[in-house]
């Protein structure tokens, strides 16, 4: 078991840890924390129960061994998108509309790995959901190298994690953080992974 607190009293911060909880609570995927309960203590912190998951992140896996074999980063990536592709396509359960869940802060040290190498796609806490009205809710951030574009000004959608998928396979394969989203759209120059790493085959 593990519990992740929030000890922001602010009113929007409330709100956005309370939509997450509720939203993580309704999701079921194998690649995807389970989440078995929220609540509130008397001093007004809130606190979500969840699984522990064991192992690493794939930060700290690419510090102790620097760039992943392709294969390897290949199957753990496939994970990671096959938890996107349910996100994505999630069905409210209670209206039996399709409301697509956008993680919005996919990188390696969203990722971790379990000792059996199951895949899980964690920390949702800037995670956006289509409302039932077309409304959008979530918190603004971006991750510099991972974030796209239009996360700067807060235009995103399912596209935008499959920017930081992208991103993170470059860092994966490369042992680098490719150029911010700004700096690439200002034509920055992101060196193709096969001249940083030679072993990457050239149909990656």
């Amino acid at each position: 078991m593990a519990i992740k607190e929030n000890l922001d009293p602010s009113a929007d911060t409330q709100t956005q840890f309370r939509l997450t909880a509720l939203m993580l609570a309704r999701l079921s995927h194998p690649n995807l924390p389970r989440v078995t309960d929220h609540f509130i203590d008397s001093n007004g912190y809130q606190y979500l129960v969840m699984d522990y998951i064991a192992g690493q992140d794939l930060n700290q896996i690419l510090g102790q061994h620097g760039p992943l074999q392709e294969d390897v980063a290949l199957a753990w990536i496939e994970q990671v998108m096959a938890a996107l592709d349910y996100l994505h396509n999630w069905v409210n359960p209670t209206t039996g509309k399709g409301t697509p869940i956008i993680h919005r802060d996919i990188k390696p040290s969203n990722i971790k790995v379990t000792p059996t190498g199951q895949v899980v796609l964690v920390d949702f806490g800037l995670a956006k959901q289509e409302g039932e009205e077309g409304t959008l809710i979530g918190a603004r951030g971006v991750t510099p190298g991972y974030s796209p574009v239009e996360q700067y000004t807060g235009g995103t959608d399912i596209r935008s994690d499959v920017y930081a998928l992208g991103a993170t396979l470059y860092t994966l394969l490369t042992g680098r953080k490719p150029p911010d989203a700004p700096q690439i759209a200002a034509n920055a120059t992101l060196t193709p992974p096969r001249r940083i790493n030679s072993k990457i085959r050239a149909s990656t």
